[in-house]
């Protein structure tokens, strides 16, 4: 028999004990640092749990996670109907996630995937010797929260949002009163550190700004954890080529797709 609902504090705490960060650092970010406003909908077959799709509705498009239980079998389109009837979503609504290849093998078995997916990397620091001994990027101040949140948007930062600026610490270099660069975190806490919105303004390029910055922001994050992860699109080899020259080695190899909920 296939059921669902909604999972209780006590399951989830069960998930973020058993769940490995490495492979699944989405996933776990929703039962730790996004657990306020994240909801989880649970597919259990004859009692037993073995899929989760997690929702998070405080981006600009509809964000999911999806968990999938080693080895067990997904109903995916009762699971799908499900989730879109209790968040009350539109059929033709598209939604952001990212997925290992066997998910995304199985979202494109059922044509839910639209658009062109990209291959997505996360990757976490293991050699601190390669870090450069840079200060070159100043904290960002309040008063410059505008100004950072303009240069981030019209740089494409997609997952993005108000509230990372206003709980992390931000990093920009500028070229008199403009920014050059300017970079931060997802997250930054013991529980989870997690570099991103790294951009460097298109003509300051390839002048080594992202790399000094990057150094500077995973030697903040190290204040606070010994994991501390990023995640990159494969293709932005460039950006790659910085990080792994800084002490960062991939632990998953995922997919970043957007899907349908029909």
């Amino acid at each position: 028999m296939i059921t669902h609902r909604l999972l209780t504090q006590k399951t989830r705490n069960q998930l973020m004990e058993q769940i490995d960060k490495d492979q699944h650092l989405l996933f776990y970010s929703y039962l730790t640092q996004r657990k306020e406003s994240a909801q989880f909908v649970g597919q259990y077959v004859d009692n037993q749990l073995t899929v989760v799709l997690a929702y998070l509705s405080e981006l600009s498009f509809p964000a999911f996670s999806f968990y999938h239980m080693s080895e067990k079998q997904v109903f995916l389109p009762e699971l799908i109907a499900f989730t879109r009837a209790i968040f009350q979503l539109e059929q033709n609504v598209i939604c952001g996630t990212i997925l290992s290849q066997r998910d995304f093998q199985l979202f494109q078995s059922f044509g839910l995937i639209v658009g062109e997916p990209q291959r997505f990397l996360t990757m976490k620091h293991v050699d601190q010797s390669k870090l450069l001994e840079s200060n070159k990027a100043e904290l960002v101040k309040e008063e410059e929260f505008s100004e950072v949140l303009d240069f981030l948007h019209g740089g494409g930062m997609r997952f993005f949002t108000r509230s990372e600026l206003e709980r992390c610490p931000f990093l920009g270099m500028k070229d008199g009163n403009e920014f050059m660069a300017v970079g931060g975190f997802h997250f930054y806490d013991p529980e989870l550190v997690e570099l991103g919105n790294i951009i460097t303004r298109l003509d300051y390029r390839g002048k080594g700004l992202a790399k000094s910055l990057t150094s500077q922001l995973t030697y903040l994050g190290k204040q606070l954890s010994a994991d501390v992860y990023l995640g990159v699109l494969a293709e932005n080899l460039p950006a790659v080529h910085v990080y792994k020259s800084l002490g960062y080695e991939t632990t998953a190899e995922l997919w970043m797709v957007d899907f349908a909920l029909s």
